[in-house]
């Protein structure tokens, strides 16, 4: 390649000002191309796999969810395939016959592949990620943002880091099969609007760390009760007062402490005095007990955050329990619930 004729700051200069979807076609050319790339400073990063359609699969880098930059798509529609030029893309991991193309609005390279079958699928996934784990130096930790009616196609991994799921064919034996075959780490996404939401008869998402519902009236009184995530946030609720009241009573005569924020968005109001009547509270100083948030509270939920701290607060006050002296703080207004566990804190 004649790039690599050049100086070394002047070829260096051209690769700093390659989008990373150049950067790894650049890489795949030869072993002193994917060297090259390897020793640029990048910056360390998540991917995400996004799987929102049939026969297709995207690989993007993320920092912030919902902000992904997808750098290289595959699909396997194989009667595309016929009577074309291919190329082959040969680098360590990988060994894919195929043509490529380029989106009309982006550089992002497309691979058209006559993949046989789904497990060589699956195979090319994975050693895509591995790939840039080395050279992109990507955090190893997957994470999904799919529909379930295509997981079948996911990379092979027991663990998966963070899963956005998408509107997806009402199936709960698909939800359950997901749970079972992965392991989320860090936080579960639920970004259907639908009522027939695919997590509506599942218990085996309740215990993952952080959930998040975009729409959540589906949920009924007795999953509510049963969750037990270390921070939960319920967008488009139907719970019922009566519902809240409950919740904070299992919490104050029970044992949970792992439980550190529940944010309940309303959709049918909430009555700030009736709750909070119900309990034996002190006032609520913020300057002496602030609020902390765990990273994906803040990743995920920005503008409710934002939203909230905008909004008059018509009611709060401090709770603590009997058993531990746990305190918590409940805020409320006439759509929100916001239940929040001062850790540590005497």
């Amino acid at each position: 390649m004649r790039i690599l004729n050049f100086p070394y700051l002047v070829y260096d200069n051209i690769l700093k000002h390659l989008e990373p979807s150049e950067l790894l076609l650049f890489s795949f050319c030869s072993l002193k191309t994917r060297a090259l790339v390897s020793r640029m400073r990048h910056t360390p990063t998540h991917s995400i796999f996004v799987l929102d359609r049939s026969e297709e699969m995207n690989y993007a880098l993320v920092d912030q969810p919902e902000k992904e930059e997808i750098v290289i798509t595959w699909n396997w529609e194989n009667e595309k395939m016929g009577g074309v030029r291919t190329e082959r893309i040969k680098a360590k991991y990988i060994d894919l016959e195929c043509r490529i193309t380029f989106k009309k609005n982006s550089n992002t390279p497309v691979l058209w592949c006559s993949f046989e079958n789904q497990s060589s699928r699956k195979r090319f996934a994975t050693s895509l990620h591995s790939y840039m784990c080395e050279v992109f130096h990507v955090k190893p930790e997957m994470q999904f943002k799919l529909s379930l009616d295509y997981m079948d196609e996911l990379p092979n991994t027991n663990t998966v880091r963070d899963v956005t799921l998408l509107d997806t064919n009402f199936n709960p034996q698909a939800v359950d099969q997901f749970f079972d075959n992965f392991h989320v780490t860090r936080a579960l996404f639920s970004k259907s609007h639908r009522l027939n939401n695919p997590l509506k008869n599942s218990i085996k998402f309740h215990r993952v760390n952080n959930l998040f519902l975009n729409t959540s009236c589906w949920l009924n009184p007795s999953q509510f009760l049963e969750m037990d995530c270390e921070n939960l946030v319920m967008a488009e609720s139907s719970l019922q007062i009566r519902d809240l009241i409950s919740f904070v009573n299992q919490w104050l005569e029970g044992s949970n402490t792992r439980l550190k924020t529940m944010y309940v968005l309303s959709n049918i109001g909430i009555d700030a005095d009736t709750i909070l009547d119900h309990f034996d509270s002190s006032p609520w100083n913020p300057e002496v007990d602030k609020l902390e948030y765990n990273k994906p509270i803040h990743e995920y939920c920005e503008k409710i955050w934002h939203d909230f701290i905008h909004r008059e607060e018509t009611r709060n006050g401090v709770l603590e329990r009997k058993c531990d002296g746990l305190r918590a703080i409940i805020r409320l207004s006439t759509a929100q619930f916001h239940f929040h566990v001062l850790h540590n804190k005497g």
